[in-house]
C-alpha cells in the first residue's frame, strides 16, 4: 500500500483516500476504521435505529456517546446513508414487501390479502395510470418545415447549371409563390419578383 504523507488532511479525507487509493493509515486511523466499519454494518440493518446503532458501539468498542454519534455520521458520510432512500429505492422496497404479503397470502388462500398486495403493488408502481414515460401524441407538434427560395439564385447563372428536373421544380414553386403574391395586398409590387426572360423561357 502507499503510505499517507499528506499533513494537515482531516480523518475523513484519510479515510476517502484509503478506500479509493490504497494509502495506508496510522495505527490510530486504522482502529476508527475499523469502528466506522462497524457503524456502516448497523446502518445496513433495518431492524436497527441510530440510537441501537450507538449504543452498540460504546459497547463493543468501549467508546463514549458522543464519539459513537460521531463515527456514525462519519460511517453515513463516506459509505452513504441507504436510510435516506430515493424515491425509486422506496419504491422498490414497497414492491417487494407487497409480494412477499401476496405470497404468504397465496399459501393460505387469503384472496382479500392477495387482492390488497397487489393493490399495492400496483399503485406503488403507476400500474394503475398511463405510461409517463409515453408522451401524449395529441400534444405532439410536427416540425413546421419551410422551404426558402432566393429569386436571386433563380436569376443567377448558377441556376442554369443545376440539373433540368430541379429547375422546373422550383420555377413551379415560383408560380405558385406569384400567384399568392398577386392576391395579396403587395400584388402592385409583385414586378420586383420578376424573373428574367431567360429563365422564364425555362417555364415553358
Amino acid at each position: 500500500m502507499k503510505t499517507f504523507k499528506i499533513s494537515g488532511s482531516s480523518l475523513p479525507e484519510r479515510m476517502r483516500l484509503h478506500y479509493i487509493d490504497g494509502l495506508e493509515l496510522s495505527e490510530e486511523d486504522t482502529r476508527i476504521k475499523s469502528r466506522l466499519e462497524a457503524a456502516h454494518a448497523l446502518i445496513l440493518d433495518d431492524h436497527e435505529t441510530d440510537r441501537n446503532a450507538v449504543s452498540l458501539l460504546m459497547k463493543r468498542f468501549d467508546i463514549s456517546q458522543a464519539t459513537a454519534y460521531v463515527d456514525l455520521v462519519m460511517a453515513k458520510n463516506l459509505f452513504g446513508n441507504i436510510r435516506s432512500s430515493t424515491k425509486e429505492g422506496l419504491r422498490y422496497l414497497v414492491t417487494q414487501w407487497a409480494i412477499e404479503l401476496f405470497q404468504m397470502a397465496k399459501a393460505t388462500k387469503n384472496l382479500k390479502a392477495m387482492d390488497k398486495a397487489l393493490e399495492r403493488i400496483t399503485r406503488a408502481n403507476n400500474l394503475d395510470k398511463d405510461d409517463q414515460d409515453i408522451p401524449d401524441a395529441s400534444k405532439i407538434q410536427p416540425p413546421v418545415q419551410l422551404l426558402s427560395l432566393n429569386f436571386n439564385f433563380i436569376n443567377s447563372p448558377r441556376f442554369k447549371l443545376i440539373d433540368l428536373s430541379a429547375q422546373k421544380a422550383m420555377l413551379k414553386l415560383y408560380d405558385e409563390f406569384m400567384e399568392q403574391v398577386t392576391l395579396s395586398p403587395l400584388g402592385e409590387y409583385s414586378d420586383v419578383f420578376k424573373l428574367d426572360d431567360s429563365t422564364l423561357a425555362k417555364k415553358k
